[in-house]
């Protein structure tokens, strides 16, 4: 015990963990969860490196249910993955309650995953996982030594995407880089939105930031491959599989996903059905929800520079997103660590709601273990967290400006590119 509390009292006086980290209440708490995150993953048995044969024996992951799309689509049964019972069949009993929900263009990259082994396919997309995780941290430029990559590495959204192998290191990479880049690095940034049109949820709001941008060049090259991937997937499977898939929101899988309130699942929506909200008011508070949120996302990519607009967008796209759990946290991750670049320190009100918002999961999972009840009135709770940091955060940075310059100069000056 003395050994760990003086390796802990080291780590506290680190120059980079002082200077760069919100101030000592965000550290702590960052600091502190890391740790427990760590006994987490030494203690407990994820199964993150059993490679089963096939999604029909392999343990509960998500992955299966990407691997099982493109399995059946290699079948000629695209259509049928929206159906619960086809898609289900293949799938082993630890993996019954999993749905596919991708848009059906996502099929053409599900397939080709499916024309190697599960096994071969499942490591290629951890590799992924690891690398984009990390490229995730490394384009934010965050000047604080290992330590970003560290708290990240040890986040709550690392440990649900690896335990679930699902695909959020990937997605929140492929977000990012188009926001901070999308001026900078026009046709990778367009191709990576339209990529991250597999997972359409968290991008809604990306054509009305790329448009208050005037990044015209990015916007159409995401337009265009979007199109040209809707197309081939058109030309490959049918039209018929668009026709299941829209369906599918009105009483097929997506429809269940809606309803269905989630500990997990965080977003506006679930929020008024965990408090009573029948299924019509949800979707009417998240549309507009959305729209409104629509209007911050342009006057922030108006007003604020490329960094300050990215940092407090991303927080404004993962509130709003229709579906959004607890492996994408990684994108709030990825928020708060810009919101450290523009302003090392800050008020101690702003460190705690943004160290709370960052270890949210971890909250919700140890009320789980002593009262459901209370874990699940906590989650329905966390996106008033969310709208608190982002309310706090533009007040804050209003006011104090932060170390660099975060507003345009004119309404028709130039924006500032990351470096």
């Amino acid at each position: 015990m003395n050994e760990i509390r003086k390796f802990y009292l080291k780590l506290l006086r680190s120059d980079e963990l002082n200077s760069s980290f919100g101030g000592p209440v965000f550290a702590f708490m960052l600091v502190a969860t890391s740790l427990f995150l760590a006994a987490t993953w030494i203690r407990s048995d994820i199964g993150l490196l059993e490679f089963g044969a096939s999604p029909a024996v392999a343990q509960h992951e998500d992955f299966a249910a990407f691997y099982r799309g493109g399995e059946m689509a290699a079948q000629g049964k695209a259509v049928e993955v929206y159906d619960y019972a086809s898609f289900a069949a293949g799938l082993s009993p630890e993996n019954q309650t999993l749905l596919f929900l991708n848009p059906p263009h996502a099929l053409l990259f599900y397939e080709l995953l499916a024309s190697v082994d599960y096994p071969v396919a499942r490591g290629l997309v951890l590799a992924a996982n690891v690398l984009c995780l990390f490229l995730s941290v490394y384009v934010i430029r965050l000047q604080a030594g290992f330590w970003p990559y560290v708290f990240v590495a040890l986040s709550a959204g690392t440990l649900y995407s690896f335990q679930l192998l699902q695909l959020a290191p990937i997605t929140t990479f492929l977000l990012l880089f188009a926001l901070l880049f999308s001026r900078q690095r026009p046709v990778l940034s367009g191709l990576a939105l339209c990529v991250l049109t597999l997972k359409p949820q968290y991008g809604i709001l990306v054509p009305v930031y790329l448009m208050a941008m005037r990044d015209w060049r990015a916007f159409g090259v995401a337009a265009c491959g979007t199109v040209v991937l809707v197309a081939a997937s058109v030309g490959v499977y049918g039209l018929s599989v668009w026709q299941a898939f829209f369906a599918s929101m009105s009483g097929g899988v997506h429809s269940i996903q809606f309803q269905i309130s989630h500990n997990m699942m965080i977003t506006i929506g679930q929020s008024m059905g965990k408090i009573g909200a029948g299924t019509g008011l949800k979707m009417i508070v998240q549309v507009v929800c959305i729209v409104l949120s629509g209007l911050a996302v342009w006057s922030l990519a108006r007003h604020w520079r490329r960094e300050a607009a990215a940092a407090l967008s991303l927080l404004v796209m993962c509130i709003v997103a229709p579906s959004f759990l607890f492996y994408d946290w990684l994108m709030y991750a990825m928020a708060l660590l810009l919101m450290l670049k523009l302003s090392p320190r800050w008020p101690l009100s702003l460190q705690a709601i943004a160290g709370l918002l960052w270890i949210a999961p971890v909250v919700h999972d140890v009320l789980n273990v002593y009262d459901a009840g209370a874990a699940f009135f906590f989650s329905s709770f966390i996106p008033v967290i969310a709208l608190a940091v982002l309310a706090h955060a533009m007040v804050t940075f209003s006011r104090e400006g932060g170390p660099v310059d975060l507003f345009r100069t004119s309404s028709g000056g130039a924006r500032s590119q990351p470096t």
